[in-house]
């Protein structure tokens, strides 16, 4: 198993639900307002902010988690067409993940 840590922003979550539908996935953990600062910036929840990141925790099959990865590469790709020097902000990482209870 695989567990996917997914972090964007808040307003594609709708999206990135569309994605993990398109692959079965449906039991996962969503976090939503999820502060940070990393390359695409600060995301807080205030008005001086692009807004918060949301959080999805997904335990996958290994085949499946590769198979998210190339489409969220394609998403970030298709939709993350901004400016010079800005990131798409959309972060997928895979961990280790093994079932104890």
């Amino acid at each position: 198993m695989t567990m996917l840590m997914i972090v964007f922003r808040e307003s594609i979550v709708d999206h990135i639900h569309a994605v993990l539908k398109e692959h079965d996935v449906t039991s996962f953990t969503e976090l939503h307002h999820v502060e940070g600062r990393g390359e695409t910036g600060r995301a807080l929840t205030s008005f001086l902010s692009p807004g918060a990141n949301c959080l999805i925790l997904a335990a996958v099959p290994e085949a499946t988690a590769a198979r998210l990865g190339d489409s969220f590469t394609r998403f970030r790709e298709t939709y993350g067409r901004h400016e010079q020097g800005t990131v798409f902000p959309l972060h997928v990482f895979a961990l280790p993940c093994e079932q104890m209870v």
